[in-house]
């Protein structure tokens, strides 16, 4: 397994469209249109306004669309501000057996190359996305611990991205080998920003895009990095992960693909915190929507989770910032109970703010429980409401929806695009939407992505 680097290199080198499995393709094609509208969001998210007047400042080569904005700026920094628009509003896709986001920075570093470029068809941005999904996950399952576990914020996940670059720029495995190497020095990620609720969440990814494409650029020009990028003696799973599982980086390379169990979140919040939502909005659906008579909340979920979302209390019942709200297990099942829904208007200062929802988070009670957990990392949560005039309530979800297991359907997505997109800074016309779902719904026989992100603009 010392050769770890360089079968990783060739794998990323060689892949085709014609080696995808059809799971692969649909789930990068979601992902893409997802993402779209992520960024489109993300582009009126409280501190995106300052990393663009920061970029639009610096001028420069207009090579790439800042999504929202129009600007057209070098594409690294194209690609950093639309990476940071995709995470800015935690609505972004992950996989639910680890804590790991796969295409928020992806998707945004792909569009940029096809945009510098003046082309990438469908079929090579679908497989160099396809790849850097799996990449990235594969690297997620190497790890021993997860984040949630280590307190380690996933430095890996430059990798993915980068191998997404090196495959759509057609780099030979010297080149990419180098191109991943080179990503290590961009290798970045912290924990506490979420727990603090901060911004720097969303600006790593718009780090990691901007390093991403980087280091295809400087390795296609004959730039190094280091060969032995995983397993040398500073290498980074040496140096930062010890005791990997590297049978998940390796085995079924180029014929099984982890980005087929991507998720894509049906509420704007962690996802820690989605199987308690998807709970409560089922007992307000049965109760005809009165909450007034409610008592108490009771939320079991795994410790890793109450770390994550629920503790400690004082914290979370009060969020004081989008972020804040979006990690707090009491806040957000208050929203939806409230409100019958958990999308971008719960997460505004006027929800957040709300004393109706937070004295209903009040009546929130999170108990963290081992027996909770399963092979998911989000694990299983139970919840049990006890109302006015009513027996006590309790039920379990080992899956939440969005899911591989039970993933949202075409229309539903469609739905979350749609509405995320109606959000931009500058709210985009709706002709030019639908276009863009149309081209998405047919990326492998698009000629050409790059028109893509000028539909945002």
């Amino acid at each position: 397994m010392q050769d770890a680097s360089r079968r990783l290199a060739e794998y990323v080198a060689g892949a085709r469209f014609e080696d995808l499995t059809p799971g692969a393709v649909a789930a990068a094609k979601r992902s893409t249109l997802d993402t779209l509208g992520c960024m489109a969001a993300g582009s009126s998210a409280p501190g995106i306004q300052t990393l663009v007047d920061l970029a639009a400042g610096w001028g420069g080569t207009g090579e790439a669309t800042v999504v929202g904005f129009g600007h057209r700026l070098p594409a690294p920094v194209a690609a950093w501000c639309n990476g940071s628009m995709a995470r800015a509003l935690e609505i972004d896709d992950c996989v639910d057996f680890l804590p790991v986001h796969p295409s928020a920075s992806a998707v945004p570093a792909l569009l940029a190359l096809a945009e510098q470029r003046g082309g990438l068809s469908g079929r090579d941005f679908l497989t160099a996305l396809a790849v850097g999904q799996d990449v990235k996950i594969r690297m997620g399952l190497a790890v021993r611990l997860n984040a949630m576990e280590s307190g380690r914020n996933n430095m890996f996940k430059i990798f993915g991205p980068t191998a997404a670059i090196a495959r759509a720029m057609g780099l030979d495995p010297d080149r990419t080998q180098h191109a991943l190497g080179i990503a290590f020095s961009h290798a970045v990620g912290d924990g506490q920003c979420a727990l603090d609720g901060a911004l720097s969440l969303r600006l790593q990814q718009g780090i990691v895009a901007q390093g991403a494409l980087l280091s295809g650029l400087l390795a296609a020009r004959g730039f190094t990095g280091a060969r032995d990028f995983l397993l040398g003696t500073y290498g980074y799973l040496r140096a930062f992960e010890p005791d990997p599982r590297l049978e998940y980086l390796t085995d079924g390379l180029g014929r099984s693909f982890y980005g087929e169990q991507i998720t894509v979140k049906p509420y704007s919040s962690c996802r820690a915190t989605h199987g308690a939502i998807e709970l409560a909005l089922r007992w307000r659906e049965e109760v005809g929507g009165r909450v007034d008579g409610l008592r108490r909340v009771t939320v079991r979920v795994t410790p890793e989770v109450d770390r994550l979302v629920g503790s400690p209390r004082e914290a979370r019942l009060r969020p004081d910032s989008a972020p804040g709200a979006q990690f707090s297990l009491p806040y957000t099942v208050a929203a939806a109970l409230r409100r019958g829904r958990l999308f971008l208007d719960e997460i505004a200062p006027e929800a957040y703010t709300s004393e109706s929802i937070l004295a209903l988070a009040g009546k929130v009670f999170i108990e963290p429980d081992p027996a909770m957990r399963t092979d998911l990392v989000v694990g299983r949560t139970e919840v049990e409401i006890e109302a006015d005039g009513r027996p006590a309530w309790r039920q379990a979800v080992d899956h939440p929806l969005g899911g591989a297991t039970r993933p949202l359907s075409a229309e539903a997505c469609r739905q979350k695009f749609m509405a995320a997109a109606e959000r931009a800074v500058r709210r985009p016309d709706p002709a030019r939407l639908e276009r863009l779902v149309a081209q998405a719904e047919r990326l492998e026989s698009l000629d050409d992505v790059s028109g893509l992100p000028p539909l945002l603009a």
